[in-house]
């Protein structure tokens, strides 16, 4: 076992923390107010700046873990997680925008068809398109047995879309989104998860107001509403009823990208502490002299870099542990990994920032200094894509389940 990266991730590594010393850093308000683009349907949204967005594609940081045929860099889950976690070291909001750009392609890349993605996938990879994976409802959380998005088969073979969907990201970019929603069985006539891909702004198509919120503000999200959206079945993904597995398989992986935003916000908290504590005099000298600062600086650290490690075996473990659409053993067996990740730096990326504007005292909670910028980010943690206790029980329903511990 070697605890070192190739050549190749050194590489990676390197460029994503150039750009997000040289490119977020000196922008930091600016991301967070966000730029008012206008979309196809004439209306204006609050997005991450365009040039910015343009040059995460451009670097190849958006198709990173997809395949070079979609005009991805054929990369894996180690180099994503790598490329996340070094943008949310400077700027969480960035990091969580790449992280949920790539959740909704996760979706296309595991279960769309060639002209799917040659229509979706290709284009978000480009940066032409942004994705959204929308599942969350207003009545139900994330619980798929309660979904009350529905299709409806229409006489002429058609079938209409009604439904809302709640705290969805990247819902105010044009681009494809990623839904699930439940169809009636003609024969059975028992409700069937389905997945399926529509594009924003189409007939039928609108959004609320931002929800405001304590932390990555440069990362909107929305509730998106459906009236009589016309899908055809051209715009399924596989076929009705794989909608929960195709949801297991996402978020399996995408609980990685998660992980990494939040690693990234822990390391991130712990740079800005120490740089204060390095240039803080205390009668002409660092108060970095006092056994309490250094005490304080490990423990920040060993938190963090713990989360780190586990991080980047789970996305080792991604990266040896492909599956196939109807792999679900595999599915599960990934998704114990990356949740139990998830669950720690969660809980990590608030120790830390805490800790953080804790070692800086006063100057700590003023804006001025960042540092309370990454408790706001940090608060979030927890409460996003599945709180942080339900993911330590997702990985310990597995480990009781399959009496395994590795």
């Amino acid at each position: 076992m070697e605890f070192k990266l190739n050549e190749d991730q050194q590489m990676i590594h390197d460029l994503a923390k150039d750009f997000a010393e040289t490119v977020l850093a000196p922008r930091i308000e600016e991301i967070e107010e966000g730029e008012m683009v206008e979309v196809s349907n004439g209306q204006k949204h609050p997005q991450l700046p365009h040039d910015i967005h343009q040059q995460l594609a451009e670097c190849g940081f958006i198709g990173i873990s997809f395949p070079e045929e979609y005009d991805g860099l054929g990369m894996g889950h180690v180099e994503q997680a790598i490329v996340i976690k070094e943008l949310s070291r400077v700027s969480p909001s960035v990091g969580k925008c790449l992280d949920v750009y790539i959740l909704g392609l996760e979706a296309l890349d595991l279960y769309a068809n060639h002209e799917q993605k040659l229509k979706y996938l290709a284009p978000c990879c480009r940066g032409e398109q942004t994705v959204s994976f929308a599942f969350t409802e207003p009545d139900t959380g994330s619980d798929p047995k309660m979904l009350k998005t529905r299709l409806e088969k229409q006489a002429d073979g058609t079938y209409k879309l009604n439904g809302v969907k709640r705290f969805i990201s990247n819902a105010g970019y044009d681009g494809p989104c990623v839904l699930f929603a439940l169809l009636k069985d003609e024969e059975s006539g028992k409700d069937l998860v389905t997945g399926l891909v529509i594009d924003k702004f189409c007939e039928g198509y609108s959004i609320s107001s931002p929800w405001e919120k304590i932390g990555y503000r440069g990362s909107e999200v929305y509730d998106i509403f459906m009236d009589d959206i016309v899908v055809t079945e051209d715009q399924f993904l596989g076929k009705p009823g794989d909608g929960f597995t195709q949801l297991l398989g996402t978020t399996a992986y995408g609980k990685l990208g998660f992980t990494a935003v939040f690693v990234g916000t822990a390391l991130g908290a712990a740079d800005i502490a120490l740089k204060y504590c390095q240039e803080k005099l205390h009668r002409g000298k660092s108060i970095t002299k006092f056994p309490t600062t250094q005490l304080r600086l490990s423990t920040m650290l060993t938190y963090a870099h713990t989360a780190e490690l586990l991080l980047l075996e789970a996305a080792d473990y991604c990266d040896h542990n492909h599956f196939e659409p109807d792999d679900v053993p595999t599915m599960r067996a990934v998704q114990a990994r990356t949740a139990q990740a998830k669950g720690y730096a969660a809980e990590t990326a608030t120790k830390v920032a805490t800790m953080a504007v804790n070692a800086m005292g006063a100057y700590g909670v003023c804006d001025e200094y960042q540092a309370e910028r990454f408790v706001r980010d940090a608060a979030v943690a927890p409460n996003i894509e599945g709180s942080g206790d339900i993911q330590y029980l997702i990985h310990g329903m597995y480990v009781a389940a399959n009496g395994n511990t590795n």
